[in-house]
C-alpha cells in the first residue's frame, strides 16, 4: 500500500543523510512506554481476545516496530558502506 512505498522511498532516501544524521538513525528506538504497551497488549493477546482498539493500537505498535528494525538496519549499512566499523552492537545505544 502506500504506506510501505512510503517506507522504501523513505529507506532510500537515507543515502542523502550526513553521516551524523545517519548515526542518529542508526540508534533509534521506540519509547519504552510504547515497547511496554506492545509487551502488554502481546501478553493479553495470548490468553484472551483483544478488542478492535487494542487490535489495531497493537498493530500500529508492531508497524512502528518493525519500521523502527528497518531504519536502524539501514543506517548500519549506510554507514558499513561510509567506511565506519559497526561491528560493536553498544554503539548504537544512546
Amino acid at each position: 500500500g502506500g504506506s510501505a512505498e512510503s517506507l522504501h522511498r523513505s529507506l532510500a532516501e537515507m543515502a542523502l543523510l550526513n553521516d551524523a544524521a545517519l548515526w542518529r538513525a542508526a540508534r533509534t528506538t521506540m519509547t519504552d512506554d510504547q515497547r511496554a504497551r506492545m509487551a502488554d497488549l502481546h501478553d493479553k493477546s495470548q490468553s484472551a481476545e483483544l478488542a478492535l482498539d487494542e487490535q489495531a493500537e497493537e498493530d500500529a505498535l508492531l508497524r512502528l516496530y518493525r519500521e523502527t528494525l528497518l531504519v536502524r538496519a539501514q543506517a548500519a549499512v549506510l554507514l558499513a558502506n561510509r567506511g565506519y566499523d559497526v561491528a560493536d552492537p553498544t554503539q548504537f545505544q544512546w
